[in-house]
């Protein structure tokens, strides 16, 4: 287990990748959003509107997430291994997590009152995109 405080400069990066993290949900918009036509879009397995948000959500924060955390490793190089930057993100993850759900939720509901109606989802206004 890592002990050791991370250096201020790592702490910087760190809290860089966290504050883009909450950038990229504060510029997502419902359209791009549903431009990804994820598998989830197509599968018309879930039919749930918030359950569908959710995995949506989830998958193209992931992609994002990984294209942050590639690059944070880039900055920090070789000095920080790859198992105490995951730790540093973790451990200074508490102080953004408020905000990065507030932009998680709007987003959500943006979502359910665009294209649900009684918390099903509305196909036939989904598929008119």
């Amino acid at each position: 287990m890592i002990t050791r405080d991370p250096p201020n400069w790592v702490k910087r990066e760190v809290k860089d990748f966290h504050k883009a993290r909450i950038e990229i949900l504060r510029q997502l918009n419902l359209d791009k959003l549903i431009a990804t036509r994820s598998a989830f879009f197509r599968s018309g397995e879930i039919t749930i509107a918030g359950e569908l948000i959710y995995h949506v959500l989830d998958e193209y924060m992931m992609e994002q997430e990984e294209k942050l955390f590639d690059a944070l490793s880039k900055k920090l190089g070789p000095d920080v291994p790859q198992d105490k930057i995951g730790y540093y993100v973790a451990s200074l993850s508490n102080e953004y997590e408020e905000k990065f759900n507030s932009a998680l939720n709007r987003v959500t509901n943006d979502f359910l009152n665009e294209y649900s109606i009684d918390g099903k989802i509305d196909w036939r206004k989904l598929a008119g995109l």
